[in-house]
């Protein structure tokens, strides 16, 4: 019998195997760190992002070979046991959670490991707890807040831990103490060169795949920050200036990446990719020669896609790029003014032809519900719809979210929230449901959200239909239904009459049908990804072995 074949086959000859390795190299073993990410929305109908604000704070300590232990949440049947199995005997569990449902859902854990787990230190980071972090740390299920750039942070809050202390004198981190809360000095922005890059090999990548579809879709962080400040935003907030890593070491980051996992698309999850235009020039450069065949889509200003010269668009393509994702977030000048995006309406127009012409898709993101008692928004709503409509009648293959104005806390949004007297949560429990996705303010109310979603939703993509809904109109089980739908879609917008929404209310009836028949596809899914998790090789083997070798190696 093999080595290999041995080894694999006796747990207990695993451990005097492995403790065999540590005696030989002469490296110590290092303490068990937890890091948790909760489910950051409700149900399972939605892509699977991978958890990147839990790798970014475990890239040092793996670094630095603590044994890290990543859970996700939307992973596990039995997150719970999952969750209290693993923070049995660890140094501290880290949790990372946005404002909304995934806000929720860390509490919920948090506690769980305080009932259950009470000697394990609980530290919390990401955008919530950053932007509200004294609120955060009286809670008695959060020992600790981590605030904005983590990576350092936390790896000095385990430091502090494995030494058995308390973290005094660890910069970044809001902390309780005999009942009271404590907030040291911030720490400044560490250079994200700096930083190893993020070790996707403690994620089961090839079930993210799966459960996307199929597709081989990687997420990738290449900056942090935002030298605009938009008033809606959270970003400068949280991390203040903008920090990237450069072009070189991020292609090769994704030419490690893509040796490892062979993805075919990457994303970039960047809030703005395009602050440096010689930085993305140079990295499109580098795609091209490097990695030619990756596509890749990241996010962009409507004025950086408008400046950036003649031939970037084509460059942008040649070297991978299919989709731009674009904050134009109102049709109405006033509203642009009011939220200092410093764009104006022609900037999303000239956008929108831009990357018509150059094969790129759009995917556009606005925002509506300010306080009517704006002199701004009198017409907000409409003057977006129209925009909404223009360019989609001018770029018929483009993608449009709409989203209510949710005032988040460290935003001038929020300022004015408050000068208004809108009645803002006050615990902890109550930030979890609010969340841009739902209306939290008076400023709309239920006919004008209706008004909102059957024109994004139904009427604007049925009467300028894209390729793949045209493909559909032309098959013959399809026409009886989408045909008449197309035609009194078109219709309505010629005319802009979006009254008796008849047709609306018959496809809202279908449509519970259809996600009754999702959720059931969604739970198909994960059954066939338990079968093939259990057919031979289909344990993901050959990630695990090329990914054991890689780190070996290193």
């Amino acid at each position: 019998m093999k080595q290999s074949e041995s080894v694999n086959s006796n747990p207990v000859t695993i451990i005097i195997f492995l403790s065999g390795m540590y005696l030989k190299t002469g490296i110590k073993t290092k303490p068990k760190v937890v890091l948790f990410f909760p489910s950051p929305l409700e149900g399972r109908d939605y892509t699977f992002e991978m958890p990147l604000s839990t790798l970014a704070v475990a890239a040092p300590l793996h670094a630095d070979r603590y044994r890290v232990i990543m859970i996700d949440e939307r992973l596990h049947d039995d997150a719970e046991k999952q969750l209290l199995d693993a923070a049995d005997g660890a140094l501290c569990v880290g949790v990372s959670t946005m404002t909304g449902f995934q806000l929720g859902r860390a509490i919920h854990f948090s506690r769980l490991v305080k009932e259950r787990r009470p000697g394990v230190p609980v530290i919390w980071g990401g955008y919530h707890p950053s932007l509200l972090p004294d609120q955060t740390a009286i809670q008695p299920y959060v020992d600790a807040v981590v605030r904005g750039q983590g990576e350092r942070t936390f790896q000095e809050v385990v430091q502090r831990l494995e030494e058995g202390r308390w973290l005094e004198d660890v910069a970044g981190v809001t902390f309780r103490s005999n009942g009271s809360v404590t907030a040291n000095p911030g720490r400044r922005l560490a250079e994200l060169d700096s930083f190893p890059r993020l070790p996707y090999e403690l994620l089961d990548v090839e079930r993210f795949f799966f459960l996307n579809g199929g597709r081989r879709n990687l997420q990738y962080v290449s900056s942090q920050g935002c030298p605009f400040k938009c008033a809606f935003c959270v970003e400068p907030s949280v991390f203040g200036r903008w920090k990237c890593r450069s072009a070189g070491t991020v292609v090769a980051d994704l030419k490690e990446l893509h040796e490892l996992f062979q993805p075919r698309h990457i994303t970039f999850a960047d809030p703005n990719f395009f602050v440096s235009r010689g930085r993305v020039r140079e990295f499109c450069e580098l795609m091209k020669q490097e990695l030619p065949g990756l596509t890749w889509s990241a996010a962009a200003r409507t004025d950086q896609i408008e400046e950036m010269g003649a031939d970037m668009p084509h460059t942008l393509f040649e070297s991978g790029c299919r989709q731009l994702t674009v904050g134009i977030e109102s049709g109405s000048q006033e509203i642009l003014d009011l939220i200092d995006k410093r764009t104006s309406l022609a900037n999303a127009v000239k956008t929108n032809e831009v990357l018509k012409d150059s094969g790129i898709r759009g995917c556009y993101a606005f925002m509506v519900g300010f306080p009517k008692s704006l002199p701004e928004a009198a017409n907000e709503i409409k003057e977006t719809l129209t925009l909404v409509k223009k360019m989609r009648r001018a770029h018929r293959d483009i993608i449009t979210a709409i989203m209510y104005l949710t005032p988040y806390p460290g935003t001038g949004i929020f300022n004015l929230a408050m000068k208004l007297n809108v009645k803002v949560p006050e615990t902890i429990d109550k930030w979890a449901g609010w969340d841009s996705t739902s209306v939290n303010t008076t400023w709309i109310n239920g006919r004008e959200k209706d008004l909102v979603e059957r024109c994004n939703n139904l009427y604007f993509p049925f009467a300028y239909p894209n390729e793949q809904l045209r493909r559909r109109m032309n098959q013959l089980k399809f026409k009886p239904f989408l045909y008449p739908l197309h035609a009194l879609a078109a219709l309505r917008c010629r005319f802009d009459y979006y009254g008796m929404p008849f047709e609306w209310w018959l496809v809202r009836l279908l449509s519970r049908r259809l996600r009754f028949e999702r959720a059931f596809s969604q739970l198909g899914a994960l059954r066939r990804l338990r079968k093939w998790q259990g057919s031979p090789g289909g344990d993901g083997t050959a990630y695990s072995v090329r990914s054991r070798e890689r780190r070996t190696a290193a």
